[in-house]
């Protein structure tokens, strides 16, 4: 799986415009072949700050999707951006879940 975050800052002033941009690009992402989930998320500490998260099936399918249009709009919006975007593309190999919180909480036993 391949785990995308893209960390944008935008200025007050462009900040509804990038959250109607941002909104006509999930939904077409999100039924992409290979797309896990395409999430779009405000900073609580910054409101001006947004987190784009998505989760990709295989590196083939994220290569695919990265060579759509919407992401030629994509980069012209971080244009705009009042601070350089922070982009990383992450292989993960294993997930755990709540299973594994609570088998190290049970080993290392009550504080």
């Amino acid at each position: 799986m391949i785990l995308t975050t893209l960390k944008m800052v935008v200025q007050p002033k462009s900040r509804r415009g990038l959250l109607e941009a941002m909104r006509a690009m999930l939904a077409p992402a999100r039924v992409e072949r290979g797309c896990l989930s395409c999430r779009f998320y405000e900073d609580v500490e910054n409101r001006n700050a947004f987190i784009l998260l998505e989760e990709w099936a295989t590196q083939e399918d994220l290569e695919r999707h990265l060579s759509q249009d919407s992401q030629r709009h994509l980069l012209a919006l971080m244009e705009h951006l009042s601070e350089q975007p922070e982009l990383r593309f992450n292989t993960i190999s294993g997930i755990a879940g709540m299973a594994l919180m609570e088998k190290v909480r049970k080993e290392e036993g009550p504080r």
